[in-house]
């Protein structure tokens, strides 16, 4: 391994020892990087699941790093990113795979184009269909005009394969290649955010400090999409309700912050309402489920908007 191109991998887990089994036997396979690699470290944030088990004897030379609660994305990266010894991080979800060859283009890429802080793969389904890789920043136009989010999706899946590179806002966090320099330049990840949004948070720093955040289409990585939070929908859309008010508030005006989250109360309101009127409307199995996402998410704002609403009372 040559001096400055030294690659660590770090997964968070939590309770998802056969995804990440997958990971880690994929990671073993492409032996294309394998001459830059570091290290692989798992943050596990308290799974009972057996993980620790099955990467003594199955992954010996992976560092496990073992929590008793989970401590959240952006701390348990922070944990893993201290522990790291590389000049080149691959964060990378545990529900995620590598395709042989593709993490070195990554890498390479980051190589040569040093004034890149962040760079992300497109994600991809395990059929190989497109998956949403970027995203925009959230702000009060974006939740008034919703569209605008979607539409950022269909130019990722239509210009997915002609653009090789393309300089975006924000990166999906599932799989991001970080250079260290560019964290150390903002002391890593915002552990008010306990999950979501803090890959955001970090792009919009990383930015400010001079680094580029680059989506490079022509690496791909499997996203088992949903395989995590799915199993906790409803405390996981809360959890993203309380770190989009963190974020508003972090990066925009008082004024702003209580018109964006005004507008969100409303639409809660109006979906409890229009529900309660129209009652055939719950036939619907994924009516019912947003029906008491809307409910919970009216009752945090009426109670204050705590921060225990979400995923970290589960945790």
């Amino acid at each position: 391994m040559k001096s400055g191109q030294g690659l660590s991998i770090v997964i968070i887990t939590r309770d998802t020892k056969e995804l990440l089994r997958d990971l880690l036997k994929s990671i073993e396979k492409d032996a294309s990087f394998l001459p830059f690699l570091a290290e692989i470290i798992v943050i596990d944030n308290g799974s009972t699941d057996g993980t620790h088990g099955m990467i003594h004897d199955d992954f010996p030379s992976v560092l496990l790093v073992r929590n008793e609660k989970n401590m959240g994305f952006a701390a348990s990266a922070n944990e893993g990113i201290r522990s790291s010894t590389g000049d080149y991080i691959f964060l990378l979800n545990s529900d995620t795979l590598l395709i042989g060859g593709e993490a070195l283009k990554i890498l390479h890429y980051m190589m040569e184009n040093k004034d890149v802080g962040i760079c992300g793969p497109q994600l991809v389904y395990p059929d190989m269909r497109l998956q949403r890789s970027f995203a925009g920043t959230p702000s009060l136009l974006s939740e008034i005009v919703p569209f605008r989010r979607s539409r950022s999706f269909q130019l990722n899946t239509l210009h997915g394969v002609s653009n090789t590179a393309a300089d975006v806002a924000s990166l999906i966090g599932a799989a991001i290649m970080m250079r260290k320099e560019a964290l150390s330049r903002v002391s890593g990840f915002d552990e008010q955010f306990f999950f979501f949004l803090e890959e955001t948070d970090l792009c919009i720093r990383v930015k400010k400090a001079g680094f580029r955040v680059v989506l490079f289409q022509e690496a791909k990585v499997v996203h088992f999409q949903g395989k995590t939070v799915g199993k906790n929908w409803v405390r996981g859309r809360m959890e993203y309700n309380i770190s989009m008010g963190k974020f508003i508030k972090k990066h925009y005006s008082s004024f702003h912050s209580t018109c964006f989250q005004a507008i969100r109360f409303m639409k809660a309101l109006v979906f409890l309402v229009v529900c309660t009127l129209l009652p055939l409307l719950l036939v619907k199995k994924r009516t019912r489920r947003s029906y008491l996402y809307y409910f919970s998410l009216a009752r945090w704002y009426l109670s204050g908007c705590p921060d225990n609403a979400g995923l970290r009372t589960y945790s």
